[in-house]
């Protein structure tokens, strides 16, 4: 075997070995979604993204010790940032209050970002949560849902507490 053929086949080998590696660490949108049921927003803490984007940061930063991230970059030209990274890249939320959506405007901006999140960088490992009281699940936003859900997107409603 020639020297050069050697090292290719080390190259590929070692190439596998990452992929593996790196499949065995990999984060997965069902597994968060899984562990969505578990985080708490409290009537004080709903007042506004930041704060409620804060405070689910927080929880999921105690399940994924510090590979969570707020204000991702998505890259590309348009410069947009996803509301929380879980793995660098590996699982996007988009974070959404549900008495915000109540615009034409921000709910076309949020199918907007579920498009573009998701083909640029997160595929099906895209969490949309929206956060609200019980009442405020009504049927526009469960037009939402079902719109984002046709995008292979997942959607979850976080009621607050």
């Amino acid at each position: 075997m020639s020297e050069e053929n050697f090292g290719n086949k080390l190259g590929s080998f070692l190439k596998a070995v990452q992929k593996g590696y790196k499949g065995l660490l990999a984060i997965t949108g069902d597994e968060v979604y899984g562990k969505l049921e578990n985080l708490e927003v409290k009537k004080a803490q709903y007042t506004d993204e930041k704060k409620v984007e804060k405070v689910i940061f927080e929880q999921l930063d105690i399940l994924y010790k510090d590979k969570v991230h707020r204000q991702y970059n998505i890259q590309g030209f348009l410069g947009l940032k996803c509301d929380l990274d879980i793995g660098d890249g590996q699982v996007g939320i988009e974070l959404k209050l549900a008495n915000q959506l109540s615009s034409s405007t921000t709910i076309e901006r949020l199918l907007g970002q579920v498009l573009y999140y998701s083909k640029r960088t997160y595929k099906e490992n895209l969490i949309v949560i929206v956060v609200g009281y019980e009442k405020e699940f009504d049927q526009r936003l469960r037009e939402l849902k079902s719109i984002i859900e046709e995008q292979n997107v997942k959607f979850f409603y976080l009621n607050v507490k």
